[in-house]
């Protein structure tokens, strides 16, 4: 991806939406989100940022309040895209973890959030979406290594992560034909404002932490920042040969199994 500049294609003529089109990144409030679109925004390309609460205004970027769980939600997110044009990369990364307990205790409503935000929205907002899209352009999904692996006590969220792991390889077979690329990032223990919170919100932070960072073959949290770059790779042309990929952003979480499945 270029931004706004010279395209792969020639002087300042871009060869495709995902070479020049818009950025769409969902859950852009906080978080990797918010890390997402401030990276895309500083190099230079037009980023729409998305959340249930009112997303922070990125340089003049355009910003749209809604849920990517509902019709209208995407209805909303649809109309605010449509006047700028194509969609080069979508970020689906909004995301609920709400939805807490083992499949004994956790709730119908909880299990039915966590589902429709974290597995269903990403394919229906995609469809909403995909008439703005166009050969080289690309999605990338925000899974999660709980969804390569489970965690005790956290079904739902286990659940769809998963499904959005494979749902990440249906869509890119999918959309191959019409030259839309689709993969998906797998974060391990990144320091959002939400894992923070729980750290130190926990009887002893300090030790909190390091339980979190002994997860990771690096010993220590990863940055949204980090996760951000991955992103940034799998919806440029420097991936144009990668579709279908879970790309683990973990700190080598997942490469020894004494750390897979364990809290994070």
């Amino acid at each position: 991806m270029t931004g706004k500049g010279k395209a792969a294609g020639g002087e300042g003529t871009p060869t495709s939406p995902g070479e020049s089109g818009t950025v769409i990144v969902t859950g852009a409030a906080r978080g990797i989100g918010r890390a997402v679109a401030e990276l895309y925004a500083e190099r230079g390309h037009r980023v729409l940022s998305v959340d249930l609460g009112m997303p922070p205004v990125l340089r003049g970027q355009p910003r749209v309040r809604a849920d990517v769980s509902t019709a209208a939600g995407r209805e909303r997110i649809l109309r605010a895209a449509r006047p700028l044009g194509a969609v080069g990369v979508l970020v689906n990364n909004a995301a609920y973890q709400g939805a807490h307990g083992g499949v004994l205790e956790v709730s119908e409503r909880g299990w039915m959030r966590a589902l429709g935000v974290n597995l269903t929205a990403p394919l229906l907002l995609t469809r909403t979406l995909f008439d703005l899209m166009g050969p080289g352009s690309a999605v990338v999904n925000v899974a999660s290594v709980q969804g390569l692996f489970a965690e005790q006590n956290n079904a739902a969220y286990n659940a769809s992560k998963g499904g959005l792991v494979n749902l990440t390889r249906a869509m890119a077979l999918d959309l191959a034909p019409r030259g839309v690329r689709v993969n998906a990032v797998a974060p391990g223990a990144i320091a959002t404002e939400g894992v923070m919170q729980a750290i130190h919100g926990s009887e002893n932070p300090e030790q909190t932490r390091r339980d979190y960072e002994d997860l990771h073959a690096l010993r220590r949290l990863g940055e949204p920042r980090e996760v951000a770059r991955a992103i940034y790779f799998l919806g440029s042309p420097e991936s144009s040969f990668v579709t279908g990929a879970i790309l683990t952003v973990d700190g080598g979480m997942t490469a020894s199994f004494m750390m897979a499945g364990r809290p994070v």
